[in-house]
């Protein structure tokens, strides 16, 4: 078993704005670069094996604030993205279709140009799955790549996980046996 630890992302300018951010790049307010800074502590008796974050702005200024340059050195990976939202990136909630909310919970709905929850889960487990190598891991990502994965694993519904809600620098634990990623990727895909 290998302990996975995730961690969403410190408040950026799109939380804090009201809008949808997705592969955009959005900038922590000042009040998420102090979340990030303060778990720092709470990250201080983790000994992963590797440290890994999206490449996305947010993620990885968490990671830098959070991690602050402590061994193993974090690596980027664009698979850990945040779900695309396609036409809807840096819309605001309030100016979203009327059905817009019930689209992004669902598990196959997609935005207009966008990833579904599967699309996103599919994408994050093949590289999940071709870098499951049985050791102890720390991800900086995002709330929807959160959402879905671990809802995955913890076996939730699929039409329940959308509605999962996850904090700015929540840190969520789990231990997963090799081959995982794997069978919950094939589960999806086949």
């Amino acid at each position: 078993m290998a302990r996975w630890w995730f961690v969403r992302h410190g408040e950026s300018v799109a939380n804090a704005g009201g809008w949808l951010a997705g592969h955009q790049d959005a900038l922590l307010t000042e009040r998420g670069v102090e979340q990030a800074k303060a778990l720092k502590g709470e990250l201080r008796g983790l000994a992963p094996d590797r440290v890994w974050s999206s490449d996305l702005e947010r993620a990885w200024r968490t990671a830098s604030f959070a991690w602050d340059h402590r061994l193993p050195p974090c690596r980027r990976h664009p698979e850990l993205r945040e779900r695309s939202v396609g036409a809807w990136e840096g819309v605001a909630f309030a100016d979203l279709p009327v059905d817009a909310p019930e689209l992004l919970c669902s598990w196959r709905g997609r935005p207009p140009g966008g990833e579904s929850h599967q699309d996103l889960s599919v994408r994050v487990l093949t590289f999940l799955a071709a870098n499951d190598d049985g050791v102890d891991t720390l991800v900086f990502s995002h709330g929807g790549l959160m959402r879905a994965i671990l809802g995955l694993v913890d076996t939730r519904p699929l039409e329940v996980i959308g509605h999962h809600k996850i904090g700015n620098v929540e840190l969520l634990t789990r231990e997963v046996a090799s081959g995982t990623w794997r069978r919950l990727l094939d589960a999806l895909t086949t």
